[in-house]
């Protein structure tokens, strides 16, 4: 059970597995940081990844992993200015930032799924914040048979009066470092 980190990529290679061949054809399989996916495309942090029954649909789908949308302690998600519209059902244009759900409504949901493929739990707060839910998020890793990697959701641009911290070398040295 290892937790994976890494940066917000949703279309994973490997260079050592990146599309393989076989008498079926190309293979779309990978391995990233340890984690072998049936498929290196999957979903992003998006309003079709927030509740139980959208991670399920996921699970059930082709995709080679399941990602989760991004949980924020203390974001406090507002109907007035955070607006989404799907206009061909499968595609989305969205002000929302994170997810109106806690981190523990996603540590709660992953075990309920096949475990099939492996899970993405996108995080973000401070570093302290994100340090105890990498910590918890290690300790749900035994449990998830196809394993468990950690995305830290440094550039969300829908949160009103803060800017992405990825935008900001110096407080993204700082955080870091921490």
């Amino acid at each position: 059970g290892t937790v994976s980190i890494r940066p917000s990529v949703y279309m994973a290679a490997s260079s050592d597995n990146a599309v393989n061949a076989s008498a079926e054809g190309p293979s779309l399989r990978t391995v990233v940081c340890g984690l072998s996916l049936p498929s290196c495309v999957f979903n992003s942090s998006n309003p079709f990844a927030t509740a139980l029954e959208d991670l399920q649909a996921l699970d059930a789908s082709a995709a080679g992993a399941v990602a989760t949308r991004t949980a924020c302690p203390g974001f406090v998600h507002d109907e007035a200015t955070m607006k989404w519209a799907s206009p061909d059902g499968a595609n989305t244009i969205n002000c929302l930032g994170y997810s109106p759900l806690p981190f523990e409504y996603y540590t709660g949901c992953l075990p309920q799924l096949s475990g099939a493929k492996p899970c993405w739990l996108s995080i973000s707060g401070s570093a302290e914040e994100v340090g105890a839910m990498v910590r918890e998020a290690a300790a749900l890793a035994p449990s998830l048979p196809g394993g468990l990697a950690v995305e830290i959701n440094l550039s969300c641009p829908n949160i009103a009066g803060k800017p992405p911290l990825a935008y900001d070398f110096d407080a993204l040295r700082d955080y870091l470092g921490t």
